[in-house]
C-alpha cells in the first residue's frame, strides 16, 4: 500500500504541468470547454490503450463508475463557480481542507472501532495543511461566504470521490477503466455546459491546441495516478502526499513563467513537504511491522503444525 500512495506525488506533479498548459488555453477557451477537451483527450487515449492491448471496458460495476463520475463531474464544476467569485489563495486553501476531512473520518472510524487512530497520519495532515494556508495566504472578502460554502462541500464531495475510488479498487477495477468511465462523462459534460452557458464550442488555433494536448495528457496520467494511490495504497498518506502540488506549482511558476516565491511561501512549503515526508516513514514502518508480524505468525503456524 506504501508504494501504491506515491502515485499521488507523480499526480500532483502531473496536475501542476496541467495548470500551466491550461494557462495557455484559457485565454481561447472557457473553463466547460477545458473540461471537455481534458476529459475527451482520455477517452480517446484510453480507447487507444484498450484496442492495442486487447482488453475491455466493460465492467460487472457499472453502477460505482457511475456515481464515481457524476460525484467528480459535480466536483469540477461546482469548483469552476467558486474560483469565480472569490479570491484564488482563499478558494485553493478551501478546496484542500478534503485532507482534513479525511482525518476526521479515519479519526471517526478508529473511534467507532475502538482502534488506535493513526495519528502521526493525522497530525501530518494537520502541518501539510498549515504549510498551505501559509503559502496561499488565504483572506475572506465581502460577499464570498456562499463560494467559501461551495469550496468546502466540493472538497467534501472529494472525499466521498475518493472513498468510491477505493470501494472501485477494492473490488479489482484496473485504474484506466476508472478513468474512462469519468472522461467520457466529463466529456458529455463539459460539451453539453459549453453549449448551453457559454455560448457553444470553439476551434482551437496555435498555442491552443499545444495547450490542449498537454493539457489533456496530464489531466488523463494524473487522474489515471490518482486513481492508483487512493484505490489501492493508504488514503491518508495519499491525502498528505497531494499537498505537494503546492510546492511542484511553485517550482513550475518560476522556471516557466518567472514568477518568485517569497520566504514566507518557502517557509509553508517546507512545512508541506516536511509533513509528507514524515507522513511517507511512518507508513512505511508501519507496514513493515505489519508483515513482520504477518510472517512471524504464519511460521508460528508452520512449526505447530
Amino acid at each position: 500500500m506504501f508504494k501504491q500512495s506515491l502515485w499521488a506525488l507523480a499526480a500532483a506533479a502531473l496536475f501542476s504541468f496541467m495548470a500551466a498548459f491550461v494557462k495557455l488555453c484559457s485565454d481561447q477557451l472557457g473553463p466547460l470547454e477545458l473540461v471537455c477537451y481534458r476529459s475527451l483527450f482520455g477517452v480517446i487515449s484510453i480507447a487507444i490503450f484498450v484496442y492495442k492491448s486487447k482488453l475491455s471496458v466493460r465492467t460487472p460495476h457499472l453502477w460505482g463508475h457511475i456515481k464515481r463520475s457524476v460525484l467528480g463531474t459535480l466536483s469540477v464544476a461546482l469548483w469552476f463557480y467558486a474560483i469565480g467569485k472569490m479570491t484564488f489563495g482563499t478558494c485553493m486553501t478551501l478546496i484542500y481542507t478534503t485532507p482534513l476531512f479525511m482525518a476526521a473520518n479515519f479519526t471517526i472510524l478508529a473511534f467507532m472501532r475502538r482502534e488506535r487512530a493513526p495519528w502521526v497520519l493525522i497530525l501530518s495532515i494537520l502541518v501539510g495543511f498549515t504549510g498551505v494556508t501559509v503559502v496561499l495566504q488565504p483572506s475572506f472578502n465581502q460577499g464570498e461566504l456562499i463560494p467559501a460554502l461551495v469550496c468546502l462541500f466540493v472538497s467534501f464531495i472529494d472525499l466521498l470521490v475518493y472513498w468510491q475510488m477505493k470501494e472501485l479498487g477494492n473490488l479489482k477495477e484496473p485504474s484506466w477503466r476508472i478513468v474512462f468511465y469519468f472522461t467520457i462523462f466529463g466529456t458529455v459534460f463539459g460539451a453539453l455546459g459549453a453549449i448551453i452557458f457559454d455560448g457553444g464550442m470553439h476551434v482551437p488555433t496555435g498555442m491552443t491546441i499545444v495547450g490542449i494536448l498537454g493539457m489533456g495528457a496530464c489531466a488523463t496520467l494524473g487522474q489515471i495516478c490518482t486513481t492508483r494511490s487512493y484505490a489501492y495504497g493508504n488514503m491518508l498518506l495519499s491525502s498528505c502526499l497531494g499537498f505537494s502540488a503546492i510546492p511542484f506549482s511553485a517550482l513550475i511558476s518560476y522556471f516557466l513563467f518567472g514568477e518568485a516565491q517569497s520566504v514566507v511561501a518557502l517557509v509553508g512549503m517546507s512545512l508541506i513537504i516536511a509533513a509528507g515526508m514524515t507522513a511517507s516513514v511512518s507508513t512505511k514502518r508501519a507496514e513493515m511491522k505489519k508483515n513482520e508480524e504477518a510472517a512471524a505468525l504464519a511460521k508460528a503456524e508452520e512449526k505447530a503444525a
